[in-house]
């Protein structure tokens, strides 16, 4: 069965429909360059709404997995692929990626140039696009919308006197979660409707900002929660968290040309001088040039196109990284933020 690809600047790609065959979808196009983590990365609430490009050119050799999703559900909204295998070779898989996509009902297009249509992708800029079983002109498409994530609380120590940190789930990827409870807190995670009253009478130890899709300016309205929430709790935010904390110090955000996404982005520690590999998955970027006119400090760049990768609000323990750290592709080095979070809260360290 044919599917179409149609990008909003009228290119058509045609190929061959996996995954949900009878879906048709909007979303925005983007591309990854990570070789392995395919079910990572569609799982993964930062790709919500998107249609994501694997530029590697076979996906799915491995199968699904029990264990490795970060969310209950596919979160992308159609897959697209040079080739979709459908043999597996790997002892923990469960099911294919084909039957994993038709079971989540999200579409997929395989036998494209997705070296072709990546190259498009760079020069153009992340766009709108079309997955259908019919050709048809590019057309506009709206900003796909955000889901509203349910509260939960979840309790991982027995010992009463476990550090406790409120997440703000704004499409916060489940090893994050895990990493707070490897490091023995208490975690409650709540949505950004929760009021700074919501918050305070959790009793939180210290506050993490999650990762989500879209644009931060989308969340205009939580940036006096996060100036409250800072004036009282050890607060540490990752990828759309960092962006937020940024806007609600006074800095500044812009859309990237094509995002970063992919797991080996190398990042620099201007504190350290180390360089971290990361991974990434985000199209919108803090600018360096707003910062001047905040009380932040730059500590850290992507070394390619030196755009801001973590902040720090010097003599309070408040910080930020644009990365992944609970992803460590590196595979462990970025995961010790989680632990200098966690020193934070206990009077340790003012930054990291």
């Amino acid at each position: 069965m044919k599917k179409y690809l149609t990008l909003e600047n009228g290119e058509t790609f045609v190929g061959t429909a996996f995954g949900d065959l009878a879906a048709e979808i909007d979303g925005e196009i983007v591309f990854t360059t990570s070789m392995t983590g395919y079910q990572e990365s569609i799982t993964d609430p930062s790709y919500q709404g998107q249609i994501i490009t694997f530029t590697y050119p076979l996906i799915g050799n491995y199968g699904i997995s029990m264990e490795t999703s970060q969310s209950k559900n596919a979160q992308a909204s159609a897959v697209v692929v040079h080739e979709v295998s459908d043999k597996v070779f790997h002892y923990q898989s469960v099911i294919t990626l084909d039957s994993f996509l038709k079971q989540e009902r999200v579409p997929g297009i395989a036998n494209i140039d997705t070296r072709k249509l990546t190259k498009i992708i760079r020069n153009f800029g992340t766009m709108k696009a079309s997955l259908t079983n019919k050709p048809l002109p590019a057309k506009q498409t709206g900003n796909p919308s955000l889901s509203v994530i349910e509260s939960q609380q979840i309790s991982n120590s027995a010992d009463k006197n476990s550090h406790h940190v409120v997440l703000v789930d704004f499409g916060v990827k489940d090893n994050i979660v895990s990493q707070l409870k490897y490091q023995g807190t208490n975690v409650t995670v709540v949505t950004p409707d929760a009021t700074f009253e919501d918050i305070e009478n959790l009793n939180p130890d210290g506050i993490l900002l999650s990762n989500g899709p879209g644009d931060p300016t989308d969340y205009m309205h939580f940036l006096p929660i996060i100036r409250q929430l800072q004036e009282k709790y050890p607060t540490f935010g990752i990828c759309l968290g960092h962006q937020l904390l940024a806007l609600a110090n006074g800095a500044k955000t812009y859309k990237l040309p094509f995002g970063h996404r992919g797991i080996n982005h190398p990042v620099k520690n201007l504190l350290t001088g180390e360089i971290y590999i990361t991974s990434q998955n985000h199209g919108y970027a803090v600018d360096i040039d707003s910062l001047a006119d905040t009380p932040l400090e730059l500590t850290a760049v992507e070394v390619n196109d030196k755009t801001c990768e973590g902040l720090r609000y010097p003599g309070k323990p408040i910080f930020s990284v644009q990365y992944h750290p609970e992803a460590a592709p590196g595979p462990h080095e970025a995961r010790k933020l989680f632990s200098q979070f966690i020193e934070m809260i206990e009077g340790g360290v003012k930054n990291a």
